[in-house]
C-alpha cells in the first residue's frame, strides 16, 4: 500500500496577532466595552491556537507514515490529539466571532465586521465543525444513544479513499485527506481553508481603528 497524505498547509504566520496586541496595549482597545474587547481578544487567541495545533497535527501525521521500519502509534495518537484540539478551537473561534459580529451593543467593531461575512459564519460550515467537536467531547453519550454504530470510527481518525495502484499489481494507493468520527467527517482542505478564513477575519479585527475621541469611560 502506497500512502498519499493530502494535507494542505494552514496559515503558518498570523501577522494580525502581534499587531493586535501592540495596538491593544500601546494605542488602546478596539472598543470601550469590556464584552467586545473580551470577545475580540478571545477570538485572536483561539485562531492562533487552532493554527498552531493544525501544524503540530500535520507534522506528527507525516512523521508517523514516514517511519518505514515500524509504526509509531504514539505519534499517530499525538497527531489525533492535536487535530481534536484544533477542531475544538476552530469551533470556539467561530462561535466567538459570531457573538462579536452580532453583539447587541452595535459597537463600531461589530458593525465593521458586518461588512465581511466569511464562509465560516454560515450554519453550513459552522455546524460541520460543531458536529465533529460534539462527537469528540460527547463520545460515550453518543455511543450509548446508538449514534455511533458498528463499522463507524468511534475515535477521530485520519482516513480517505483507497484505490488500486495504476501500475503495480496487488498494490493500492491510500490517500489520507480527511478526519472521520462516527457519521461525521471534515476534509483537510476545508479545515485548512477555514483556518485561512479565520486568519483573514483576525486581520480585520487587528487593523480596525475606532474613533476613541467619542468614548466616555476608558475600557481599561
Amino acid at each position: 500500500m502506497h500512502i498519499i497524505i493530502s494535507l494542505p498547509p494552514g496559515p503558518t504566520v498570523l501577522t494580525a496577532v502581534p499587531q493586535y496586541w501592540v495596538q491593544y496595549f500601546f494605542r488602546g482597545t478596539p472598543s470601550e466595552l469590556y464584552e467586545v474587547n473580551a470577545l475580540a481578544s478571545t477570538y485572536l487567541w483561539l485562531v492562533e491556537a487552532a493554527a498552531s495545533e493544525y501544524q503540530l497535527a500535520s507534522t506528527a501525521l507525516r512523521e508517523f507514515w514516514a517511519t518505514s521500519e515500524s509504526l509509531d502509534f504514539p505519534m499517530l495518537r499525538r497527531s489525533i490529539s492535536h487535530f481534536e484540539t484544533c477542531i475544538s478551537d476552530i469551533h470556539r473561534a467561530i462561535d466567538t466571532y459570531r457573538r462579536l459580529r452580532n453583539h447587541k451593543s452595535r459597537d463600531a467593531l461589530s458593525v465593521h465586521l458586518e461588512d465581511h461575512k466569511p464562509e465560516f459564519v454560515c450554519d453550513k460550515v459552522a455546524h460541520r465543525f460543531r458536529n465533529v467537536r460534539d462527537a469528540i467531547h460527547h463520545l460515550p453519550e453518543k455511543i450509548g444513544k446508538g449514534e455511533v454504530t458498528e463499522g463507524q470510527f468511534f475515535s477521530l481518525k485520519p482516513d480517505g479513499p483507497e484505490v488500486p495502484h495504476p501500475t503495480e499489481a496487488g498494490q493500492t494507493n491510500k490517500t489520507f485527506d480527511r478526519l472521520v468520527i462516527g457519521p461525521h467527517e471534515l476534509s483537510f482542505d476545508e479545515i485548512a481553508q477555514t483556518l485561512t478564513d479565520l486568519a483573514v477575519a483576525s486581520e480585520r479585527i487587528a487593523t480596525f481603528q475606532p474613533n476613541r475621541s467619542s468614548w466616555g469611560k476608558s475600557a481599561f
